[in-house]
């Protein structure tokens, strides 16, 4: 049965043939002997032509694509040799579980690709849209920063688009620096026959993202930086923000930002309630989106944070079953159960430096040791015991809106802005309204300008 859509100025509506040619049929005996012929033939090639409207669903965290991943090093401001990972769409399928390796210096621990991530596979035939990542921390990048946002960069992945991150410099301007040469690595390496990359990137489809640091040197590529006399790189074309850290931002380069671009953040950190600051003196940058989130902090945009404290608690657990609870008690000499114990408490290690509304996993990913060989779930209602979790605490006073609602959110805004702004799909700009947020009870509030 066809499906043909029939708008009207109130609302869209739906009418059901069953075949389009007995609708033609039904056209031709009602223009009987052949009195307007031409109005006839008219109207079957219009029939004939319809596409057939389906309504157009958000888009899921797996896309058309397979998703394939490599690692290269390349040399940064001042001869600084960094290393960038690349998430790109492939038609290669895994083989068994994917995973990746995180080193630490206290030794490596696992980490699940969250779609089944083929390393260094062929990329699919096409020229695809690049987006450029700058992660978050003012530190120089460690190895797990490169993965921190994972489950979007896998997804972005298999919705067509390709994924640099490189692990920055501790330096804010370097950071500012390196994001124009990372887009010219990943374009050398388009541009070379014979290379993985070869032929993959449109470079007329470039767009920079950042969270927190990051997303400071990410405005800092798209807008330049007067101080540093660094211009705007006209080859960006769109920008994504999380939270960014607008103190490393000069204002007095607000004007010079004209690319479209969204920014999200939480009503519950300092660097998200700065957002609209931001947003209300970019006023050469149209459309641009604003998402503020109710009580939502700093770290709940990282989209990695609940898997890696779920599965570096089980890695060590694996290495140690009678080891101390990993989320409470800090066992330095495994890296697993040290990295866990960190981001369960990131907000109150990192309190003096960065104070209120951080977050930590404590706060916010209340599915940690559900599904566990030693588990935090006594009473079996699906969630983790509390304590170990401590929703509002001293350093996060209400209630975080939970990973499991906001982990979606970030892949919703985030990939429909891009299939917008880069891949050209305006349709879905329909889930970037304040209407869809609205009658869906999403837990953002929007603003577009």
């Amino acid at each position: 049965m066809i499906r043909l859509a029939w708008f009207s100025r109130m609302s869209p509506k739906a009418i059901e043939i069953p075949r389009l040619q007995d609708l033609v049929l039904r056209l031709g005996r009602n223009l009987r002997h052949n009195l307007i012929p031409r109005l006839a033939v008219f109207a079957v090639l219009v029939l004939s032509t319809i596409a057939v409207a389906q309504p157009l669903a958000p888009p899921g965290m797996r896309g058309e694509f397979n998703v394939g991943e490599t690692k290269f090093t390349a040399t940064m401001t001042g001869g600084r040799v960094t290393t960038i990972q690349v998430f790109y769409p492939t038609l290669a399928v895994a083989q068994g579980p994917s995973q990746y390796t995180i080193f630490t210096p206290a030794g490596p621990y696992p980490l699940r690709s969250p779609l089944g991530a083929v390393h260094d596979a062929p990329v699919a035939p096409g020229r695809f849209a690049l987006v450029v990542y700058d992660h978050g921390a003012p530190a120089a990048g460690a190895d797990f920063q490169r993965v921190a946002q994972l489950p979007l960069h896998e997804s972005m992945a298999s919705h067509g688009f390709i994924v640099a991150v490189a692990l920055h410099s501790s330096d804010a301007v370097v950071r500012a620096r390196d994001l124009p040469l990372v887009i010219d690595r990943m374009l050398t390496r388009s541009a070379t026959d014979g290379d993985l990359l070869a032929n993959s990137i449109d470079s007329a489809r470039i767009g920079i993202s950042g969270f927190s640091a990051g997303g400071a040197a990410a405005i800092a590529a798209a807008a330049g930086r007067g101080e540093i006399g660094l211009t705007a790189d006209s080859r960006i074309k769109a920008m994504v923000l999380y939270e960014p850290v607008l103190t490393l931002y000069s204002p007095n380069d607000a004007l010079n930002l004209s690319k479209p671009y969204l920014i999200m953040g939480g009503t519950q950190s300092g660097f998200g309630l700065a957002a609209p600051t931001f947003f209300n003196a970019t006023i050469n940058s149209m459309p641009r989106y604003q998402v503020l989130n109710p009580n939502a902090v700093h770290n709940s945009y990282q989209t990695n944070f609940s898997a890696e404290i779920d599965q570096t608690r089980e890695a060590a657990l694996l290495v140690d079953p009678s080891i101390p609870e990993p989320l409470t008690t800090l066992t330095a000499s495994n890296p697993a159960a040290s990295r866990a114990y960190q981001l369960w408490n990131q907000g109150e290690i990192l309190f003096p430096g960065f104070g209120y509304g951080l977050g930590s996993g404590r706060n916010f990913c209340n599915r940690v040791g559900v599904n566990s060989i030693r588990s935090l779930d006594a009473n079996n209602d699906g969630f983790t015991d509390s304590p170990p979790f401590i929703a509002p605490d001293a350093f996060t006073l209400a209630l975080p809106i939970p990973d499991e609602e906001m982990t979606p959110m970030v892949h919703l805004y985030t990939i429909c802005f891009w299939k917008s702004h880069l891949q050209g799909e305006s349709r879905y700009r329909a889930f970037l309204a304040p209407g869809y947020a609205q009658r869906n009870n999403l837990k953002a509030v929007v603003t577009i300008e």
